[in-house]
């Protein structure tokens, strides 16, 4: 299993906007010291899963078939924001289970 974190920083991120403070003024600096919202990939068994969905341009940086699977820990902006460009996409649906089943899932989206 490999677990790779795509975004690390809470529902600002960092920097954020307009932000002098220490840690935003170095994530100005230093490309890696920049936070994107919330997501993992998890690989395991031939899968690619995505962990949290929080991460705005999924669209671009996933070819369609790439995604196994979505799992949501729950619906905060911050977690679900890239999901967005996804649904009127075409294609096969990317299966999605989040913290309340895919009932919930399904009606958050």
């Amino acid at each position: 299993m490999k677990l790779t974190f795509l975004g690390t920083g809470g529902v600002t991120a960092a920097p954020l906007f307009g932000c002098d403070c220490a840690a935003c003024l170095r994530a100005r600096g230093d490309r890696k010291r920049r936070r994107a919202p919330c997501s993992a990939l998890i690989e395991a068994g031939g899968e690619r899963i995505l962990l949290d969905a929080g991460l705005p341009l999924l669209a671009e940086r996933f070819a369609p078939g790439e995604l196994s699977r979505i799992l949501l820990t729950h619906y905060h902006m911050d977690h679900v924001q890239g999901l967005f460009a996804l649904r009127w996409g075409a294609g096969e649906a990317i299966p999605g289970l989040g913290a309340a089943g895919r009932a919930r899932l399904r009606r958050s989206l």
